[in-house]
């Protein structure tokens, strides 16, 4: 058996040597041994669902870093069920049988292909549900990114995965913001990456939207593998997104593109902590409101209490000067009525050149009071004369 294997492995080598083929292949059975720098799978070709062809594959050691050069450049992980354009040669080894070498990966089909799907998918979005998604000047827009922005957002809904890099840079952020604006996070605890992250994610936003008690939800990834973004990229979770009733932030850590769910997202940042520093500078400007309302209202306070002070003053200063002119006026009035009394005074009479009677100290007023013989005083403005009546004659 080894003879004629032997065989089979010169003629392959005669045939195929040391040539190196293109193809398109779909990756299956992926098996790669990081700490060993190498990796076993499947290369196979469907026709529908229907497998036509199928070979074992490798990448040895020397190439082992096109895996990790593919998916920087790509934002996949190379992983089962990858439409890949590769370059190969044929090996076979009498003890280890047929295999295909994988030499280099042909990144930009994918990210062609990546491009087509992420299309198809925003495409679906529209045609399907128009009411959530549609094109704007040739681009997509979503109703969530139409939602009216609020004064406030420090009531936050997180969905994240509890206890990773993400969630803590997140929450520390929004703790230690300069102006100690005080945030309520509720965390709804999904996995971020593998195969049930998209449906934990989509019923999480679901649940966030029951409750009225949230300004914002927030999905944040961080601190795992910068390959597995297809959740973000799920035609399902993109739908969430763009028919949610809160607005929806997103900090979800991809270091080369943005991903469908950033696309609909009525807020897009790089990073968990760049969407919190986002979510503090929208509370600030509402914190920074009120501080400037409180400062016009207090300049106003002190504007009024002055005017009022100085209105104060000018009053008192009027009704001294009324009090003082009432006062002197009414002086004035009581020294005339005084001299006007003085006047009538019989001895001021006297001395205007007229004459008083008295009859025993009394003054008399009428002729009536006297009778003949009555002793009588006459007081005139230079001396006084003592008589007797003698005779008397009424004018009347």
């Amino acid at each position: 058996m080894s003879a004629f294997l032997g065989v089979v492995e010169d003629t392959v080598i005669e045939v195929f040597g040391d040539r190196k083929f293109w193809i398109i292949a779909e990756t299956a059975d992926v098996k790669v041994y990081r700490d060993r720098l190498y990796a076993f799978l499947n290369l196979i070709e469907k026709d529908g669902n229907e497998v036509v062809a199928s070979a074992g594959a490798a990448i040895w050691r020397t190439n082992f870093g096109k895996i990790a050069q593919f998916e920087k450049i790509t934002g996949v992980k190379f992983e089962n069920n990858l439409k890949l354009v590769i370059q190969l040669s044929v090996s076979f080894n009498p003890k280890y049988g047929f295999r295909l070498v994988i030499h280099d990966i042909d990144t930009s089909y994918t990210v062609g292909q990546l491009s087509l799907q992420r299309e198809l998918i925003l495409n679906t979005l529209v045609e399907k549900h128009p009411t959530y998604v549609w094109k704007l000047d040739n681009r997509f827009v979503s109703a969530n990114q139409h939602i009216q922005r609020r004064i406030v957002y420090n009531k936050i809904a997180l969905i994240a995965a509890p206890g990773s890099d993400g969630y803590r840079d997140f929450v520390h952020e929004l703790e230690n913001n300069p102006w100690n604006i005080q945030f309520h996070v509720t965390l709804f605890p999904v996995p971020v990456q593998g195969d049930h992250a998209m449906n934990a994610m989509v019923n999480a936003i679901h649940q966030a939207n029951k409750s009225s008690n949230f300004h914002a939800i927030v999905l944040v990834r961080g601190g795992g593998s910068q390959t597995d973004f297809s959740p973000y990229d799920s035609l399902e979770l993109a739908l969430a997104v763009a028919s949610s009733v809160q607005p929806i932030f997103t900090g979800i850590g991809h270091e080369r593109n943005i991903s469908i769910v950033d696309e609909l997202a009525f807020a897009q940042l790089k990073t968990p902590t760049k969407c919190a520093a986002y979510l503090i500078e929208l509370n600030y400007e509402w914190v920074n409101e009120l501080l400037h309302a409180k400062n016009n209202l207090v300049q106003l306070a002190r504007k009024m209490i002055t005017e009022k002070q100085q209105h104060t003053l000018v009053m008192r200063s009027q009704f001294i000067k009324s009090v003082q002119y009432l006062l002197a006026s009414q002086k004035q009035k009581v020294i005339h009525q005084n001299q006007q009394i003085g006047m009538l005074l019989p001895i001021n009479t006297v001395l205007r050149g007229y004459s008083l009677l008295r009859k025993q100290g009394v003054i008399v007023e009428s002729i009536h009071e006297f009778l003949v013989g009555d002793p009588i005083d006459i007081q005139l403005k230079d001396g006084q004369l003592q008589a007797t009546i003698i005779n008397k004659k009424s004018s009347e």
